[in-house]
């Protein structure tokens, strides 16, 4: 009996797209047509400065791409020759860490560098893996069933909390025990929030306004439920839903989103990654009560993004117990911290956050010096 060729019907043919950044030889040309061939795939189209000698599809100039990919996803984009300085902007590093695919730079020189840059499978290019997963199968399925175990043990917490607290709120102030609020979570994607309730029923009545410690919005119930944040504590449910994890960038309302985003175009990063109930932000920055001090935060939540880890998450998890428990019996010590992320949040309104980000982190980077010292 001789060997059969396995056959590929039942297997769904995954999509390329090329952006050639510079001409490539006849030789890889010829490389890319077999690369296409061996793995079945089916190529979308390229993007060019114009039009290559090469039966591909041409989809249109590089500047396109951006638009193009938001409407039409692709397993794998493949970047041929190193770009030069003026082809890479914001837009182009936003769609392609935005678009899901492997991503891959090919270099033209490709049979000079061919032995120096490693293979995953014997079909595939050579190429270098741009923005690469920092996070393993295994951490990420750990990291599911841990967030999973959490809300249950939280949630078990605020059956045993929630008749007391709802008797607080309702003594206090009209209206319902849980509010729900609109969010944006991973993709961009709109979900309910759940919270308990921490405002008397019309605070927004005159529309979207960020809060802030002298707030006479805040009910008196509301000052000891959001001093421990036991408001947070609806949350496990969003959890257990998959519309949040225990760690991740704290989800922002639709409408301060919008305002963040057209001010500062790599907030979108945010989307990559499901909304937390703590944060890196949270941690070492705190609540947010005004624009510039969400920008602020947001410094924390991009260097979380570029580090993804399960350690990582399991240290802010730790910090947040920590930064628990000293508010809880050792006010002293958080009434400092809480001074130092005052002093902080008095910064100079500069029209670029990128200043006040190099600004927060000298302040952050004191912060550690004098935490080492004292210790």
């Amino acid at each position: 009996m001789g060997f059969t060729k396995k056959s590929n019907k039942g297997r769904k043919t995954k999509t390329v797209i090329f952006i050639f950044f510079q001409t490539p030889s006849v030789s890889i040309f010829a490389k890319l047509d077999e690369f296409l061939s061996e793995n079945n795939l089916k190529c979308r189209g390229y993007f060019a400065r114009n039009l290559l000698p090469t039966s591909l599809n041409y989809i249109g100039d590089i500047n396109y791409f951006s638009k193009f990919i938001k409407e039409h996803s692709s397993d794998q984009i493949i970047m041929i020759g190193s770009p030069r300085h003026d082809e890479v902007d914001q837009d182009l590093l936003l769609s392609l860490k935005f678009s899901q695919a492997v991503i891959k730079l090919v270099p033209v020189e490709l049979d000079l560098l061919a032995g120096f840059i490693r293979l995953n499978r014997l079909n595939d290019l050579p190429h270098i893996r741009l923005f690469p997963q920092t996070t393993s199968t295994l951490e990420k399925i750990v990291g599911y069933l841990i967030d999973k175990a959490i809300a249950l043990t939280g949630l078990s917490i605020f059956a045993l909390l929630f008749p007391f607290i709802a008797v607080a709120i309702k003594l206090t102030s009209k209206g319902s025990v849980i509010y729900k609020q609109t969010r944006l979570g991973k993709n961009a994607r709109e979900f309910v929030l759940y919270k308990f309730r921490t405002m008397y029923q019309e605070a927004e009545k005159n529309g979207p306004q960020l809060s802030h410690s002298q707030d006479k919005r805040i009910t008196r119930a509301g000052k000891i439920l959001r001093y421990w944040h036991i408001d947070e504590l609806p949350q496990f449910w969003n959890i257990l839903k998959g519309d949040m994890s225990m760690v991740g960038p704290r989800p922002e309302r639709p409408y301060y989103a919008k305002y963040l985003s057209e001010k500062i175009p790599y907030y979108k990063i945010i989307y990559q990654s499901k909304p937390g109930l703590t944060s890196l932000g949270m941690v070492k920055y705190g609540y947010a009560s005004s624009i510039e001090e969400m920008t602020d935060r947001l410094y924390y939540d991009i260097v979380y993004l570029n580090h993804p880890s399960f350690l990582m998450n399991l240290k802010i998890v730790g910090q947040t117990i920590r930064y628990l428990f000293f508010k809880t019996f050792n006010r002293c010590g958080i009434r400092e911290k809480e001074a130092f992320r005052t002093k902080e949040k008095i910064l100079p309104c500069y029209e670029d956050p990128l200043s006040r980000w190099f600004k927060l982190q000298n302040l952050s980077e004191r912060e550690v010096i004098s935490s080492r010292l004292s210790g």
